[in-house]
């Protein structure tokens, strides 16, 4: 099941805040972020849960390509926030 990690934290050097498995198995537009393996192996089955919940488009699409600069990833989620906004 895809939310059965979602309540452990982390602390996350990128963003240097504690985030919860969930924000960071969705943070790219409802894609893992692209340094989940790095933070999260030494504490959950990284590979086995990728493999079981993404497909390998959307696994290309996270860890594939240039990383996105810290002001970029800040923006998006700032956008994001503001498209969960009622009304």
């Amino acid at each position: 099941m895809i939310e059965s990690f979602d309540h452990l934290e982390i602390y996350c050097p990128q963003l240097g805040m504690m985030l919860t498995f969930n924000y960071c198995r969705r943070s790219q537009s409802s894609l893992p972020c692209r340094n989940l393996m790095g933070c999260w192996e030494e504490r959950i089955p990284v590979d086995s849960f990728l493999g079981e919940n993404f497909s390998r488009e959307d696994l290309e699409a996270a860890f594939g390509g240039i990383p996105k600069t810290r002001m970029e990833r800040i923006f998006d989620y700032l956008t994001q926030i503001n498209e969960k906004k009622p009304g």
